[in-house]
């Protein structure tokens, strides 16, 4: 059963004491509940995230994400043009689950399918890509997080073809394109580096349609192939936008391999047949269904030559001007017209006895119950076959007004 919205505020009191909070906002997202979570406006207007998994494999990924962003410390972040969370506190409920309380990070989902090709913001995601695989290969490797080569990818590109080839679900033509592209080891000569994992519209922040603000979910850091953090940019079917954000992310990475644009065109299409394979893994007829609609649309527009073969001539170098954008400092926090209920709380707010009451010391709390709905990301594991998706991260969400009240 789901935490309560005031027994996550009174662990995040009980592990930061230093904070007064006066709203808490649930987050808690996607039917499998594999995270508490819930928003906390301090009396500053500062804003927090508290945190917990409610399964193992849900607390063996924050683990990993919290290894992650100790990996990129201080000299990392200061090389990335956007915010990353960091983790203020912890504590533990009665249970002996870790409560974790990271402070929010502000920003809108990109929206691929509006991005202009010529906005300020389409320059700079691949700017922001591209700092990410700027980063030294040190920060992985001193940190023990996953490392793979290009032998490594390509043999495990070509077994999960063969587990889409066994559904028989999978239109032909689709499994003969790929299985053309990974028959073609010219186009796996590249420079591994070092890669976020989980790049998407909902872990991607901007601000003001110009600026990356933020990027979440960094559980999959880890050292691999550079277009696996563009797949998602060529799977928009925006193609001035992805043209924009490639020329951005090779004017910034000139040794860029003349390739990764048909490498991340196969991780895109892979991930229809990945949602395909999650239905199965399921036994879900729905998304089986759903997947296979996709799959079929895409094998007509193959068919039909509206998308351009994989297997050509690889793409030449990218020939952009370097692109330099000073980074804004500013975030923004949206509002929101949603009722909420107001619960008078007079007793002091502490993390004993959280289950059965949970009390703060004078002011009332703002509560507001919301489930936030979250798309659930796809990531395949280089070395083992994941059965099922997970909940996304804390994803931002509108905030509320703050009340005038004041609380402590």
């Amino acid at each position: 059963m789901a935490k309560s919205p005031l027994i996550l505020a009174a662990l995040a009191k009980d592990a930061v004491r230093h904070l007064d909070f006066v709203q808490v906002k649930s987050l808690n997202a996607g039917a499998d509940g594999a995270f508490d979570t819930a928003l906390l406006t301090a009396v500053t207007g500062e804003h927090y995230v508290v945190r917990i998994a409610n399964t193992q494999s849900a607390g063996t990924e924050q683990e990993v994400e919290l290894q992650a962003l100790r990996a990129l410390g201080a000299e990392g972040r200061a090389a990335l043009p956007f915010k990353i969370t960091s983790l203020i506190g912890e504590t533990k409920d009665d249970k002996g689950a870790r409560a974790l309380i990271f402070d929010f990070v502000y920003g809108s989902p990109v929206d691929v399918g509006s991005i202009s090709g010529d906005s300020d913001l389409a320059r700079n995601i691949g700017l922001a890509i591209a700092a990410i695989h700027k980063l030294p290969l040190a920060v992985v490797e001193n940190a023990h997080l996953p490392e793979f080569q290009p032998e490594d990818i390509l043999r495990a590109r070509t077994a999960e073809l063969d587990r889409f080839a066994a559904t028989g679900k999978v239109p032909p033509i689709l499994l003969s394109r790929w299985e053309g592209v990974l028959e073609d080891s010219s186009l796996f000569r590249f420079q591994p580096t070092v890669v976020h994992g989980a790049l998407n519209g909902d872990t991607v922040l901007e601000e003001d349609g110009r600026n990356v603000a933020g990027v979440l979910a960094w559980s999959s850091l880890k050292i691999s192939d550079p277009a696996e953090d563009l797949a998602w940019i060529l799977g928009s079917e925006n193609d001035p936008f992805a043209d924009a954000v490639l020329a951005a992310y090779g004017a910034n990475r000139p040794g860029v391999d003349p390739s990764i644009r048909q490498r991340a065109v196969l991780y895109s299409e892979y991930e229809r047949a990945r949602w395909l394979m999650h239905g199965v893994n399921k036994g879900d007829q729905s998304i089986i269904d759903d997947a296979v609609d996709m799959l079929n649309t895409l094998a007509q527009d193959v068919e039909a030559g509206v998308i351009g073969r994989l297997t050509a001539a690889p793409i030449a170098a990218f020939v952009a001007e370097p692109i330099i954008e000073e980074v804004s400092e500013t975030f923004i926090a949206f509002e929101s017209d949603d009722e909420f209920e107001v619960i008078e709380i007079t007793e002091e707010l502490s993390a004993s006895g959280v289950e059965d009451s949970v009390s703060l010391e004078t002011a009332p709390i703002d509560v507001i119950s919301e489930d936030a709905e979250l798309d659930e990301i796809a990531q395949e594991d280089l070395t083992e076959e994941r059965s099922s998706y997970v909940d996304d991260k804390t994803r931002p969400i509108e905030l509320p007004e703050k009340s005038d009240n004041e609380l402590f």
